[in-house]
């Protein structure tokens, strides 16, 4: 009914409810109220001019609260000098000359004002801009309206003429050819007032090299309040459940504080969640933290891929003690747990450990300690985790000591390009040096640097004796 104007011979005046159809609009600065049929009242917000067709246009009209219906007054169209007729087959308004402004067309019990010709609101939604700005639009190669009007009018073109801002241009070409994704509207307050109320989550896709554990996801949980995280590791996607269902039990005891919401993504191991968004920005972000700091680690020493969740593990540990929330600055330990965190206990990931022997009986000249890689930390104590050599498995242990003094490793290289480094009589000699060095290269340069350097510098190819022991390098 919002598009339909109704011929009324018992409205006082014209009026309709809906703020589009005014060309203009002045509120009224005193109270006035428009009684209705069933004894209702609706209050007059304001009184401005209505164009219905280029020959009709109504004033004096009335913008009335919770009025569904658009009235067109017939006194009021007699007061100001129109004619209206009622016959049968010809019903229509005519002007002081007789010209027909518009008709009237039956509309149930009713009729209402024809309005096939386009009405001045829609020419005004509509209406062409000027040839002009549209013409080099075009010749410019679909310029913006903005970047366009605002060079006209800096005079730095020649032959550009003065162009004039319009609204609401709309050209459908620069639509289909430069849509972008629209952007959401930045945070600048925090959502949540207690750690637990709302959880992020969402799963890394699966890693190319299984853990030591052999784990190939990881999930990642973030508390909207405090953002301090839990990562899962899971051989299968299907295991999320079970980790969130424990988290969720666990916060619960923690806090006695009821969970609102829990949101990820479109991701199937989530059908169960309450909220669901295609891109989870918050955790998103988590991911790309964590996997970064992951990667970064296991370069440094030139850790196995296959420690990737340790490097994780140890990130998310890390993470949850150093960066601070916004708008809140304080850490993500802190807020959750009320006190601040400390980092005298850290040590470099992948750093070389020893871990003290506590089998009996040792023989007296037996070393006393195992060498060990330094993967994490314990998550139910205050030990360390320590991959034995070896054994080649992982134990947790207060009993260890760290050597945190190893240097970042270049890369090894490649046989090739040591010999194209090599002096002229060395490679000559490249026969010989490939008889010694039977085992991979990145099994040389793991020995002793005295005698790494007697083999590539002093004698490429020593001569061991062939039934000594000491023939084989490894």
């Amino acid at each position: 009914m919002e598009d339909v104007w109704i011929m009324d011979s018992g409205c006082s005046r014209h009026m309709t409810g809906h703020r589009k159809w005014f060309s203009s609009l002045n509120p009224v600065s005193t109270k006035e109220y428009i009684t209705f049929g069933d004894n209702g009242q609706g209050k007059v917000l304001g009184v401005g001019s209505v164009s219905l067709s280029a020959k009709l246009s109504l004033r004096e009209v009335a913008f009335v609260r919770n009025l569904g219906f658009n009235l067109v007054s017939v006194s009021q169209l007699l007061d100001e000098g129109f004619e209206v007729c009622f016959k049968k087959g010809a019903c229509c308004v005519l002007d002081a000359e007789e010209t027909l402004v518009c008709s009237l067309l039956p509309f149930g019990q009713v009729f209402r004002v024809d309005l096939t010709i386009v009405s001045g609101p829609a020419r005004c939604l509509v209406a062409s801009p000027s040839a002009d700005i549209w013409k080099w639009h075009r010749r410019l190669g679909q310029l913006s309206f903005d970047l366009l009007v605002r060079l006209s009018s800096m005079g730095l073109i020649r032959g550009l003429p003065k162009l004039r801002a319009e609204k609401d241009l709309v050209c459908h070409p620069c639509r289909h050819g430069k849509m972008v994704a629209a952007s959401h509207i930045p945070v600048s307050r925090v959502m949540t007032s207690y750690p637990g109320e709302l959880l992020h989550m969402d799963t890394v896709s699966p890693a190319r090299v299984a853990s030591v554990s052999g784990k190939w996801y990881v999930l990642v949980i973030v508390d909207d309040f405090s953002r301090f995280s839990w990562v899962f590791f899971m051989e299968f996607k299907n295991e999320a459940f079970g980790f969130v269902w424990d988290l969720v039990l666990r916060l619960r005891n923690e806090s006695h504080k009821a969970m609102r919401a829990i949101r990820g993504d479109n991701g199937g191991e989530f059908e169960i969640l309450v909220s669901k968004t295609s891109v989870n920005g918050v955790v998103e972000r988590k991911n790309r933290t964590l996997v970064e700091m992951a990667r970064t680690m296991l370069d440094e020493h030139r850790t196995p891929r296959r420690f990737w969740a340790e490097a994780v593990n140890m990130a998310c540990y890390i993470a949850n003690r150093i960066f601070l929330r916004a708008f809140l600055g304080k850490t993500s330990y802190e807020l959750r747990f009320g006190r601040q965190p400390s980092v005298k206990h850290l040590r470099a990931f992948g750093c070389r450990c020893f871990v003290l022997k506590k089998a009996g009986h040792l023989d007296k000249f037996e070393p006393r300690c195992l060498d060990g890689i330094f993967p994490g930390y314990a998550s139910s104590s205050r030990a360390f985790r320590v991959w034995i050599l070896e054994a080649k498995q992982v134990v947790e242990t207060c009993e260890v000591s760290f050597d945190e003094t190893m240097q970042a490793q270049p890369p090894p290289l490649s046989f090739r390009v040591m010999m194209k480094k090599a002096p002229p009589s060395l490679r000559m000699r490249k026969v010989r040096l490939m008889m010694v060095m039977q085992e991979p290269l990145h099994r040389l340069q793991l020995l002793p640097p005295l005698l790494r350097a007697q083999m590539m510098k002093e004698d490429p190819c020593p001569r061991f004796p062939r039934h000594s022991p000491d023939s084989k390098l490894m």
